[in-house]
């Protein structure tokens, strides 16, 4: 089985340019097995270059093909594929009359992964689903190269399908497809194996931040109402004392109630995780230090953390590990929101990756120091209690 010569000639002229961005992906080599439809209406329709007088159907066969695409979101992406099935044409004349069949189809297809409808996850497993359409070319060629039926046809594609992430640059693909011809009314199938290559690292989830809002001021006016009744000794008369019945020693304000002293504790955490090299998997030694931040975050409710994600200096570019440092200061939010229930709002990300570097980047010690999270968690808790005449206020 070959490639077709002009399928690489566009693969290598378009992946150039695009090589430098995230989230170009490129499948180098597709193979499958194409069942094709061998029924009356092939027959039919492959018998229109003589006359009806012989006709032929084409058989199952071999599928090598080659895809480019690019990421839309963190788990959908669109994939221009091309690819050519080799294989021999039956002739009802008898095997004498058989001749060579080569099937070239290229079609744009939209992978879109389920997560779109649950939302971002760090599993490796990855399933998608396939929608697209293109043109499908089928011709026959009899022993002495000459063309003697063929067929220039409109398709569409439908398949499920999974890809599982090696690593952040390699995924396993694995698909089924069927594949309708338009043109003709009849159905073929396509079982598909791959390797995918990510140029640049994949596209990081974006992370929705809700607006501030403003506090809620009372203001509305106190109205006061001289009398000399005064019944709990406060200073404030009874016709205005909002808060009657204070005890003696309580210092109060101008409308009889008790004045409140905040009592502040402050909260100041670190929090440390470090990653085997070219990943983003948080590693089970560190989920119980992640779960401790999570639970002072739960006991100072005002409390927020800065999220910063680093990288050693071993990727293929600046740009590869900056997206690296992001997606791990990101798989520490998201263990900290989906696992132990910290509002998204109270976490920031940044990733700053090889530029802010702890260790040397020449060892592999020191750069096993630099695969790391670092984050700064601060907040405060106050307790509010009445203020006594003999309090020292500080």
């Amino acid at each position: 089985m070959k490639l077709n010569k002009i399928a690489l000639a566009l693969f290598a002229i378009t992946a150039a340019p695009l090589a430098a961005n995230a989230g170009v992906t490129i499948t180098p080599l597709l193979l499958g097995y194409h069942w094709t439809e061998d029924g009356e209406d092939q027959r039919d329709l492959l018998a229109n270059y003589n006359d009806g007088a012989e006709n032929y159907y084409v058989e199952n066969g071999l599928y090598t093909g080659a895809a480019l695409g690019i990421e839309l979101t963190p788990s959908t992406q669109f994939q221009v594929e091309y690819g050519v099935s080799n294989t021999d044409a039956i002739s009802n004349r008898g095997s004498a009359y058989n001749a060579d069949a080569e099937h070239e189809m290229i079609s744009g297809n939209f992978l879109i992964g389920f997560e779109e409808f649950s939302g971002y996850t760090d599993n490796a497993f990855k399933p998608y689903a396939l929608i697209g359409a293109g043109q499908s070319k089928l011709e026959i060629e009899d022993a002495n190269g000459n063309m003697v039926s063929g067929t220039k046809d409109t398709i569409g594609n439908l398949g499920l399908g999974a890809m599982y992430r090696i690593n952040d640059a390699l995924s396993l693909r694995g698909e089924g497809r069927a594949i309708h011809n338009f043109d003709q009314n009849w159905w073929e199938g396509m079982a598909l194996a791959g390797l995918e290559v990510v140029l640049g690292g994949h596209l990081a989830p974006t992370v929705a931040v809700p607006p501030m809002q403003e506090p809620l001021v009372n203001t509305a006016p106190v109205v006061v109402v001289e009398s000399d009744l005064d019944s709990d000794g406060d200073g404030v008369p009874d016709s205005i004392d909002a808060c009657p019945g204070t005890p003696m020693n309580v210092v109060v304000d101008e409308r009889g109630c008790p004045v409140p002293v905040d009592i502040t504790d402050e909260l100041k955490m670190e929090l440390r995780v470090f990653f085997d090299n070219d990943k983003s998997t948080i590693k089970n030694q560190y989920k119980p230090e992640i779960a401790k931040v999570a639970e002072k975050m739960r006991e100072y409710p005002n409390s927020t953390a800065r999220v910063e994600g680093h990288a050693s200096k071993t990727g293929p570019s600046a740009r590869y590990n900056q997206r690296l440092s992001e997606a791990r200061a990101v798989a520490v939010k998201s263990m900290l929101t989906n696992e132990f229930g910290i509002e998204p709002n109270r976490l920031s990300t940044v990733g700053y990756g090889y530029d802010q570097p702890i260790a040397d980047n020449n060892t592999e010690e020191g750069r096993a120091m630099n695969r790391r999270v670092y984050a700064i968690i601060t907040g405060d808790k106050t307790m509010t209690v009445e203020q006594t005449k003999d309090m020292v206020v500080q």
